[in-house]
């Protein structure tokens, strides 16, 4: 077992993409790492373990990206470096030190010369009428089932929101047996074509997404654009899904509603970067829609505004695989050239290059993401009776009544409503009250302001806080 206030050179926070490549590089340069993450395995959210009784399934139908991911995660398991699988970070602090909590039994902070974040994202979600019941998923859900235990969530279901993610839900649900009612994406389809000329820099996503539309289609599944979830229905869980076409804005048609009977739902909006963990260590944030929302600001070494600590993967911006595998090797270098492992001149064409591919990524990433946006004056149109925050029950309604006694900004807002209280701490609902906060106020999301962070950045066990004062 780790020791309390261990020192290592480098400790990476995130077992994803941009955290494997990393560890990776710098495990070949003998230096004492620390590679953390808060799940069982390595790989982060997008390389789920796959159960070796679904056979053939984990070789024959993974993309490029999860192949190359899934090496990655054998090569680190060989190296000479230290694995920290179900550990929180609770807190960075101004030393060089961060505090964690393993296996939810004992608590220790380590300190460190170099600290890279690639904290990954998460799950952007979109309230509606009966979001809150059960049998609706979000979209990463019903792969994390279907991809880590082969249990199908239904055997009927529908899918909407928007997104790429929609079809890659489909084509699992649609491989593993079930039968799929159709895939409502709220956006339109001419608004692909500004996207044409990225396919040439990015082939291998456009040939994930002809991978997914050629079996839903062959499967007769109806692909339908500028369809929007209204409601979702039923007692004890859905059992209909109300369905909508909107206009140009996102707004919904009245008289086009259409319903659907059902055995689940599963939804999706994209992704938010987990910038908490770069929010506390006082790292300087952008924000930029096309990016996924607030993300850390990095230099073109993905150093952050705090000395020794760099940040990679989809906290700098949402742009997928390809570009957090980039920005892993990019920071690694950068690490090794700051710890004197290698002379910058030799490093500096691959550097170079590097940050070419990165710019390209970034500008995959930029019009990728505007196809998918939501307006955040769409979620003025909710019932106020609509839970925004689940934790806690709290309505639209509620943040309106906040809003009108001068709480104009998140925090204002969390004090009135305790709204982003509970055990989540906000991970749901604080992108949809930021997009609510623009539209009441009629502000810009950077001028909106966050949430104030504090350690314990996620909920601890009280047993492993006594272990360690003990």
């Amino acid at each position: 077992m780790i020791e309390d206030k261990s020192q290592y050179e480098v400790i990476i926070v995130g077992s994803g993409l941009a955290g494997l490549v990393a560890a990776n590089i710098l495990a070949d340069y003998n230096l004492k790492i620390l590679l953390v993450d808060e799940n069982i395995h390595l790989g982060g959210q997008l390389l789920r373990k796959i159960p070796e009784e679904l056979g053939e399934y984990s070789e024959l139908h993974l993309d490029k990206v999860k192949r190359v991911g899934f090496e990655f995660v054998n090569q680190v398991k060989q190296k000479k470096l230290t694995l920290l699988n179900k550990t929180i970070l609770m807190g960075i602090y101004n030393d060089r030190e961060i505090l964690l909590e393993w296996n939810r039994q004992k608590a220790f902070s380590l300190k460190y010369d170099l600290l890279l974040l690639a904290t990954g994202a998460r799950e952007r979600y979109i309230p509606f009428r009966g979001w809150t019941l059960p049998g609706v998923y979000s979209t990463g859900l019903v792969q994390v089932l279907m991809k880590s235990s082969g249990v199908l969530p239904a055997r009927r279901m529908l899918i909407g929101g928007t997104g790429l993610f929609l079809l890659a839900a489909g084509y699992e649900y649609l491989k593993n047996g079930g039968r799929l009612l159709g895939i409502m994406e709220q956006s339109p389809w001419l608004n692909k074509i500004k996207f044409m000329p990225q396919i040439f820099h990015q082939f291998p996503k456009f040939w994930e997404g002809a991978r997914y539309l050629s079996l839903i289609y062959r499967s007769r599944v109806p692909v339908k654009y500028k369809r929007k979830i209204v409601e979702a229905r039923g007692e004890k869980q859905v059992e209909e899904v109300v369905v909508a076409r909107v206009d140009g804005r996102g707004r919904v048609i009245k008289g086009t509603e259409r319903t659907y009977s059902v055995e689940a739902l599963a939804v999706g909006y994209g992704f938010v970067p987990n910038i908490e963990a770069a929010q506390l260590a006082g790292c300087e944030l952008e924000y930029a829609r096309e990016k996924g929302g607030w993300t850390v600001k990095v230099n073109d070494r993905l150093e952050t505004s705090v000395p020794d600590i760099l940040a990679a993967g989809e906290i700098t911006g949402i742009g997928g695989g390809q570009k957090s595998i980039c920005e892993g090797q990019l920071a690694a270098y950068t690490i090794l050239e700051k710890l004197g492992k290698v002379k910058e001149v030799p490093f500096a064409p691959r550097l170079k290059k590097l940050q070419r591919e990165r710019k390209h990524h970034l500008s995959f990433m930029k019009c990728f993401n505007s196809l998918y946006q939501v307006e955040p004056a769409t979620l003025l149109d909710l019932p106020e009776e609509t839970i925004i925050c689940r934790c806690e029950s709290v309505t639209l309604k509620d943040l309106k009544e906040a809003l009108k006694m001068g709480c104009h900004n998140p925090n204002a807002l969390k004090v009135a409503t305790r709204c982003a209280m509970g055990k989540c701490q906000g991970r749901t609902c604080t992108p949809i009250i930021y997009e609510l906060l623009q539209a009441m106020c009629q502000r810009e999301g950077g001028e909106i302001g966050l949430f104030t962070v504090r350690p314990p950045l996620k909920p601890i066990s009280l047993q492993a806080l006594n272990k360690s004062s003990s």
